[in-house]
């Protein structure tokens, strides 16, 4: 299933942004507890994303709520045209959470400059975490590797700080 972000589509186009192509989004969970599964990655523009997820230099409540919840759609139904969707893991057979060790992959239809994604860290008690990175679309591709964040809830910070480098390698390839 294609799925697109189309929204202020011409004017990005117009605008000099990357010109409209299909990728397939090849997520791996390179985390080796096995107890370490993640969220699924949810892929969305990173420019008209930015106001729902960062304000005033914080994390939103809406973003702190996706990932403590581990439900993103209501904040991306706040994105709207800039949701582009999620990769979805196949955990125990039944997804859509990704096991430790495991590739999930989807096709999706991208307009956009640059891209941002995100997951739920982990489902241990108490853990506050989101793997998220950023890439700057290319025609042919890449390779990038997502970072853990502590997004700073239970102390009352609300800011992204580093935990763990490289638990996500995501190889986006053009259809």
């Amino acid at each position: 299933m294609k799925h697109g972000i189309l929204a202020i589509g011409a004017l990005l186009l117009a605008a000099g942004a990357a010109s409209a192509q299909d990728f397939n989004f090849s997520v791996s969970n390179l985390r080796a507890e096995a107890d370490h599964y993640m969220a699924p990655i949810v892929i969305v523009d990173d420019a008209m994303a930015e106001p729902f997820l960062f304000a005033d230099g914080y994390l939103t409540e809406g973003f702190i709520d996706a990932v403590l919840n581990g439900d993103p759609r209501p904040l991306n139904a706040q994105i709207g045209a800039g949701y582009a969707g999620p990769v979805l893991g196949n955990r125990n057979g039944t997804g859509p959470h990704i096991s430790a060790g495991e590739t999930a992959a989807a096709d999706y239809f991208i307009t956009s400059e640059r891209l941002r994604f995100y997951a739920k860290g982990g489902y241990s008690e108490g853990e506050d975490t989101v793997i998220t990175g950023t890439w700057d679309v290319t025609p042919e591709g890449g390779e990038i590797l997502l970072d853990l964040y502590d997004i700073g809830h239970d102390e009352g910070r609300r800011e992204l700080v580093m935990v763990q480098e490289g638990v996500v390698r995501l190889v986006i390839t053009p259809n």
